[in-house]
């Protein structure tokens, strides 16, 4: 791929992150940070993208960076995970092959339908895992340090 391209791929993974942040009215101090988390996700998916050639893994990996640097950023910054996850993660929507997935069924291609379907589930079972997958690790990892302490 294109270096332009993949620089404006990221410019715009962390302007629409930025636009969803305002849009759930995220603090001031957390824009950049949100933007900044779209950006690295949507570059991370696109790296291991061109590499793997398979948008499951390219989606899991993306989310599970995208989770760890909310949860280490949340750390940091005195705040819920969640507030910087969200936008972060929004990039990875699958809005395009979800859409399709439908327009598809409504026209009755079904080998067009199950070709949108598959897609749209991989997408959604690699963010999902993705984030459960971090965030019971992270559970584990400070409820351990939190045992550990008393």
């Amino acid at each position: 791929m294109e270096l332009k391209l993949i620089v404006i791929q990221i410019v715009t993974a962390a302007l629409g992150s930025f636009g969803f942040s305002l849009i759930y009215r995220l603090r001031p101090e957390h824009l950049p940070l949100a933007a900044l988390g779209g950006a690295i996700t949507w570059g991370t998916y696109l790296f291991v993208l061109h590499y793997t050639d398979n948008i499951f893994i390219a989606s899991f990996v993306a989310t599970i960076c995208c989770t760890l640097l909310a949860e280490i950023v949340a750390k940091l910054q005195k705040t819920p995970a969640t507030v910087l996850l969200i936008p972060s993660v929004i990039p990875l929507i699958p809005g395009g092959s979800l859409y399709y997935t439908m327009s598809e069924l409504v026209q009755r291609d079904y080998d067009a339908f199950w070709h949108y379907a598959r897609l749209t589930i991989q997408y959604a079972l690699s963010i999902a895992l993705g984030i459960s997958i971090v965030w019971t690790l992270w559970a584990m990892l400070f409820q351990r340090k939190a045992q550990v302490r008393e």
